[in-house]
């Protein structure tokens, strides 16, 4: 290939795109015949410094292992002897405020703490009942940060509260629905009925007692099965809940003086509310109700609506989101961005997007993604549309995408090389007739009567800026991979390209024409 660049300066790159499910491209070579780049064009890739990242583990990975068996783990209802089904309705608690219990960990009763109720809330249909660990509760409880009543107040009400449109529950059920129905025990009936009840437990996660880092919280399945040793799990504590760790949560630093909902810790713990809560619906709307024996969706697509969904939410938690730019800020923000989840990304771009190894490179990866989609394929709508349909692979994002106004004729290939070419010229606002992350300002979408807004994201404003090469190494299965051919070119730089079966190459020139 020729390039003919003219007088005028302009950076040159070739995105490779491995369109391979399987098979990473070792044979790929691009050569050319730019000048050497002067040390003052040459950009160096630091590290993303730890003691400025959030240590925020993903999923553990219990929990991954239990959403791989769960096909095996539901018993049809036409296969239990009519006497032991239960009925698909549970009565309503009365449980109150004060009152205790035990709540278990695991599968089995072998782990399990004393929990008291702290809170209870209802918007009138739902009730929310918050437990915390009495080890996690009041000041000297023996923890490096203590849990109060005024941070489960917070914690509840943002979560759950009388009106409309006004909590993470209202916006995140407008999206993907309900998160459990009197049809799971109709379905399975070892599952359990239905109560309209949502459960917090607010504990100190694997008893590390770490406020900077861990595990922040998780929606684990086990719970929507009876407590039953033959077809559930006696550790089941049989309820729609979410765990939430105390220590993380009761975090003040980074805030005014005391603690405060909006310090970066507890609105990290809001974001993870809304990214579990995804699971827990996807859980029943998908796994439960729409595929036929409880196929499970794999992982980089499950992660990926739930990272998005933290994005959608974002300025309604008033909180800077995974793109971390201020929430009344719908430009890309300032260089020198080291925090969310695009330094990661950054550094490690290169990665297959569909290959899962439970790693922050993982989320970060599916969060550039997703947040790629929504900006471009649909909004909110998108999200609705790729959880509701059968499908547990690409093919439910892909049924998403042809629904969409631009996407009807779309391959997967395709979005991911759009993909790739957005990230190189996101520090462009509003490229021309191209998918863009960076309008200079939010893009608007509404969904069943709901607005959500999303902050433009330019990946060049972070620290470290997009990695680049400039030799071609191994290109991941469904991943894309960033060549530089040179900056500030001129003249006639010419490129010879050596593809492998799967991959395709795109030519990016940025600079004035």
């Amino acid at each position: 290939i020729k390039v003919s660049l003219g007088d005028t300066a302009k950076d040159v790159f070739v995105l490779l795109s491995n369109y391979s499910k399987t098979s990473t491209d070792y044979s790929t070579t691009v050569t050319d015949n730019r000048k050497v780049i002067d040390d003052t064009n040459k950009k160096d890739i630091p590290l993303v410094s730890k003691s400025l990242q959030r240590n925020i583990l993903p999923t553990p990975q219990k929990i991954k292992e239990f959403n791989s068996k769960i096909k095996d783990s539901l018993l049809l209802n036409t296969d239990k002897p009519l006497e032991k089904q239960l009925p698909s309705s549970i009565e309503k608690s009365t449980k109150t405020v004060g009152d205790t219990e035990i709540l278990y960990y695991e599968l089995d009763t072998s782990s399990s703490t004393n929990t008291t109720i702290k809170k209870i809330v209802s918007d009138g249909g739902k009730t929310l009942n918050v437990h915390v660990s009495d080890d996690s509760f009041g000041s000297g409880c023996g923890k490096e940060k203590c849990v109060t009543q005024d941070m489960v107040d917070a914690l509840a009400n943002n979560f759950l509260k009388t009106g409309l449109d006004n909590d993470i529950y209202d916006w995140v059920t407008n999206v993907y629905g309900e998160e459990w129905g009197i049809s799971a025990q109709e379905k399975y009936s070892n599952l359990i009925g239905v109560d309209d009840e949502i459960s917090i437990l607010i504990t100190d996660i694997d008893g590390d007692n770490n406020p900077y880092g861990g595990v922040i919280g998780y929606f684990y399945p086990k719970d929507n099965y009876n407590n039953d040793p033959v077809d559930g799990y006696t550790g089941s504590n049989q309820r729609i809940m979410f765990y939430v760790d105390s220590v993380m949560f009761a975090n003040e630093e980074g805030g005014d003086p005391g603690w405060n909902i909006t310090d970066p810790m507890p609105m990290e713990m809001l974001s993870t509310l809304a990214h579990e809560f995804q699971h827990m619906i996807h859980f029943y709307q998908k796994t439960i109700m729409l595929t036929s024996y409880g196929d499970n969706t794999e992982a980089w697509l499950n992660e990926m609506l739930s990272e998005t969904t933290e994005d959608l939410i974002a300025t309604k938690i008033l909180h800077s989101g995974p793109r971390a730019v201020e929430y009344t800020d719908g430009s890309a923000g300032a260089a020198g961005n080291i925090y969310g989840r695009y330094p990661i990304f950054n550094v490690n771009n290169s990665r297959s997007l569909t290959s899962w190894y439970n790693s922050l490179a993982d989320y970060s990866q599916v969060s550039a993604f997703g947040t790629f989609l929504i900006r471009n394929y649909g909004g909110a709508q998108l999200l609705h549309n790729t959880l509701h349909n059968p499908y547990t692979d690409q093919n439910a994002l892909m049924d998403a995408i042809h629904k969409s106004a631009n996407g009807t004729e779309k391959t997967f290939d395709a979005l991911l090389r759009e993909w790739g070419v957005a990230v190189l010229l996101s520090d462009i606002e509003s490229p021309t007739d191209l998918p863009t992350y960076n309008t200079g300002d939010f893009t608007y979408t509404t969904y069943s009567g709901i607005e959500y807004d999303m902050g433009s994201i330019n990946f060049y404003n972070y620290a470290p800026e997009p990695t680049t090469y400039t030799s071609v190494g191994d290109i991941r299965p469904q991943g894309n991979y960033y060549y530089k051919v040179g900056d500030n070119l001129t003249g006639d730089v010419n490129i010879q390209l050596d593809l492998g079966d799967n991959t395709e190459a795109t030519l990016i020139v940025k600079g004035t024409p």
